[in-house]
């Protein structure tokens, strides 16, 4: 034996018989995993939809930087919204990989000396990492499976719905925690603490403080050092009786345990797209079917992330559809998907190739999601920011969108009607009396035809030209530009809708006709920068023109005026400050979650003199959608509406005023507001209005 103090491997159970045979065992555990893998792969890759990986290196650049901020550090899990599960999965976590290191480090010592006649240099410190072992190992992990317990069977929140194989996961856990402190507490109660062994030395017994506390407590109830030697052997067989039931349940099952191994991949083989872009459809002459109906028409990387998901239900705590009462929740979306691919996909795996496979006995869109479902998904990124480990929901609705609306034609009546006036009309606003050019009347405006060689195009949108309030913004916005001494032009009646609503619908085919139409017209005059007002604008421009070949430097009002803010070209004045009283900030959700822009609109507030400013409760990543998202504007809302919530959480600040920098949302906040007959004394302003107001 070594010379060395502190744990002995193999101690008391028999070697090499014990050790042949627990070599014997691990590998047949990892083979029970790789198969289950195998199996999920192959189930995977019935998908047939193309993926597109991107540069390797950067993949692996952004890998790494979520293993490390992710898994390593919990970023994706510790957040003060989720703090106490936060907590839990990381002392989970933390634990029990310390744990499996130092079962890793104590075979290497034995195996080194052994057979290699050879010190494995933490032989030396084997009694101090022992403390490391226990506390940080142990003592993480007994923290968190007590949380876990907790939460699951006292606290019991709502969100929680897998009591079945949460239960069984735990129990295993559990169980391979309590027969390892009692492994450990025997053989120091029958060695070091035991005045007879070869092994006694009570000041090495100390540094295993929890195997000591158990080693005490076993003797305290009159276990012998006999009994302690026979039961450490028993117990011993049972710790690798349950790590290898452990193994058999995660690989028959492909239960939670296994989300150690694919949520990693997931984060591996996620997307790259800015998160506001949508998968693009590819070229429609080469197109068998349009959208997603069945497996096939979805992508491997999306059916990995089916199984990625882990029921957590944090998707479903963010989704304002859900808050409402809609009949969409993002979790159950993913489960549904997993659901219909495990009963969907190994029958495609069974069709022999060539034959085309049996229909489906149920629809993937219509039964295994539902219809009501998809349809009330606002796209508002909140499912995608809460996800810890990175799977995208809004994707596989958007391709069942695609299929409703490209293939069956059922997009609902006044979305559909929306759909049609962008077609024949350019622009989604059915009825109005404004033109493209109206809000330009007195303000002498040049258009690019008129002012070809002008570095800055301020795309003005749809909203921005065609609906009232959104006129009353862009004015202020031109205002703001001439004021700062910013030469810009318009298009006037050559811009037309970026497609940002028919793409959201799902109708695909209107999106790129839009697009091509604009960057057809940005070719012509040479555009290489937009400056916009709508973050839907903006994010469409920016994020998804390039996957047509238009490539432009896209800025938002709000980081556009922050820097001529800082360079000084804009002096705001505490005149009329009173009007406005005090404000609070509403993130635009595809300003803010999909595109990451949280500060420019406060630094433009904090630049005001005098201006009095309150956060909402839900505020920045944590902002509650307006409503108006993935083409809800255009449909008619069922039971309690979105911005009413919303509004609620303005009125609960007793702010006067409710700031924004999308021309939905104040057009949501403006129906709110008179909703809760609050329109005498609460408004809601275009941030651009109110800087205009107070710069002279």
């Amino acid at each position: 034996m070594s010379e060395f103090a502190g744990r002995t491997e193999f101690w008391n159970i028999g070697y090499p018989f014990a050790g042949a045979l627990v070599y014997l065992i691990a590998p047949i555990a990892l083979a029970s995993i790789a198969y289950a893998m195998r199996r999920r792969w192959q189930l995977w890759h019935t998908a047939g939809a193309d993926v597109d990986l991107g540069p390797s290196s950067v993949r692996w650049k952004a890998f790494l930087s979520l293993l490390v901020g992710g898994l390593f550090a919990h970023k994706q899990f510790v957040r003060k919204r989720d703090l106490y599960p936060g907590i839990m999965h990381f002392s989970i976590f933390w634990g029990f990989t310390i744990l499996l290191i130092a079962t890793t480090i104590a075979a290497f010592e034995f195996n080194a000396e052994k057979y290699l006649d050879w010190i494995w240099p933490t032989a030396h410190i084997r009694v101090e990492l022992g403390f490391i072992w226990d506390v940080f190992g142990g003592g993480l992990a007994t923290v968190g499976l007590s949380m876990a317990f907790w939460r699951r069977y006292v606290i019991k929140p709502s969100r929680l719905n897998t009591a079945l194989d949460e239960g069984v996961v735990l129990g295993f856990l559990f169980a391979l925690l309590i027969t390892g402190f009692l492994i450990e507490g025997m053989r120091i109660g029958a060695t070091e603490l035991n005045p007879s062994s070869s092994y006694y030395d009570t000041s090495i017994a100390v540094w295993s403080p929890i195997g000591w506390i158990f080693a005490k407590a076993l003797m305290g109830i009159g276990f012998t050092s006999a009994t302690l030697e026979s039961v450490h052997a028993i117990t011993w067989w049972a710790h690798a009786g349950i790590f290898v039931s452990a193994i058999v349940y995660a690989a028959l099952r492909f239960s939670r345990f296994t989300h150690m191994i694919v949520s990693p991949m997931n984060w591996y083989y996620r997307s790259l797209r800015p998160r506001g872009a949508l998968k693009p459809m590819g070229d429609f002459e080469t197109l068998e079917t349009f959208g997603a109906k069945d497996i096939p028409d979805l992508s491997w990387t999306q059916m990995l992330s089916f199984d990625a998901c882990t029921n957590c239900g944090r998707c479903q705590d963010a989704c304002p559809a859900w808050a409402s009462g809609k009949p969409l929740s993002p979790r159950a979306v993913i489960q549904g998907m997993r659901g219909y691919m495990e009963e969907r996909a190994p029958v495609l795996l069974g069709t022999p190739e060539g034959e085309a496979p049996p229909e489906p006995a149920t629809s993937m869109v219509h039964d295994a999601i539902g219809d009501d479902a998809l349809w009330s998904c606002l796209t508002c990124a909140a499912c995608l920011d809460a996800c810890p480990v990175e799977i995208n929901q809004i994707e596989p609705i958007i391709d069942m969108r695609r299929f409703l609306t490209l293939e069956e034609a059922s997009t609902p009546d006044t979305a559909q009607s929306a759909l049609q006036s962008i077609e024949q009309r350019g622009h989604p606003w059915r009825g109005t009396t404004l033109t493209r050019t109206s809000w330009m009347d007195g303000l002498d405006i040049p258009t690019l035809a008129e002012k070809p060689e002008s570095e800055v195009l301020f795309w003005v949108g749809c909203s921005g030209a065609l609906v009232q309030r959104g006129v009353d913004t862009t004015r202020s916005m031109a205002s703001v530009l001439k004021k700062a001494g910013i030469e810009f032009a318009v298009l006037g009646d050559e811009e037309t809708c970026t497609g940002d609503p028919a793409r959201r619908l799902g109708n695909e085919y209107l999106f790129q006709m839009q697009a091509e139409t604009n960057i057809e017209t940005f070719k012509q005059y040479d555009v290489k920068k937009i400056i916009t007002t709508c973050p839907h604008c903006f994010n469409t421009i920016k994020n998804e023109y390039p996957q047509l070949g238009g490539n432009y430097d896209v800025i938002h009002y709000t980081a556009f005026v922050g820097e001529l803010l800082k360079e000084g070209k804009l002096k705001p004045t505490e005149a009329g400050i009173g009007k406005v009283g005090t404000v609070t900030y509403h993130d635009s959700c595809y300003l803010g979650r999909h595109n990451g822009e949280f500060g420019a609109p406060r630094e433009i507030i904090s630049s005001i003199p005098g201006l009095n400013f309150v956060e909402m409760d839900r505020n920045q990543e944590r902002s509650f959608c307006c409503g108006a998202g993935g083409g809800q504007m255009w449909m008619e809302a069922e039971g309690e509406r979105v911005n009413h919530m919303r509004t609620d959480q303005f009125l609960e600040t007793g702010a006067e005023t409710v700031a924004v920098s999308c021309p939905f949302c104040i057009q949501m906040f403006d129906e709110g507001i008179t909703a809760k007959g609050a329109e005498d004394d609460k408004k809601a302003v275009d941030l651009i209005s109110i800087l205009d107001k107070m710069t002279d």
